[in-house]
């Protein structure tokens, strides 16, 4: 489900960048910390499906705030909020993302997983 979300916000994404005039491209599949490069704006597209009373914090990767670190002047995080049939799109620009929110580490992840390396402790 997650996935479909974020392929349908990409899919609005690039809509909304050819409407403005700019060309988009896909690179999600780079691992360069964000998905979208349009006109040189580096865009970190969210699709989120969560009810507003919920919403109160967005993951990143780490590639993804070392981009904006990188290059605050042209990250952008386009954020696709889906209610029902509907959607909304809200773009904050790296520089007003690192005024006006706090970005914090505030997890930790086990890499890499696989298969292979699971089999040892599968019980059921």
């Amino acid at each position: 489900m997650v996935r479909l979300f974020e392929q349908k916000a990409i899919k609005i994404v690039r809509a909304y960048e050819i409407a403005n005039r700019r060309n988009p491209i896909n690179v999600s599949k780079n691992g360069v910390g964000y998905d979208i490069e349009s006109s040189g704006r580096k865009i970190e597209v969210k699709g989120i499906s969560e009810s507003w009373k919920t919403y109160t914090w967005q993951s990143l990767y780490s590639s993804e705030v070392e981009c904006l670190d990188r290059d605050t002047k042209n990250f952008y995080l386009y954020l696709v909020k889906f209610d029902d049939d509907k959607s909304s799109l809200y773009i904050i620009p790296g520089d007003e993302l690192k005024k006006k929110f706090k970005i914090k580490i505030i997890d930790y992840a086990l890499t890499p997983i696989s298969r292979k390396k699971l089999r040892e402790f599968l019980k059921i």
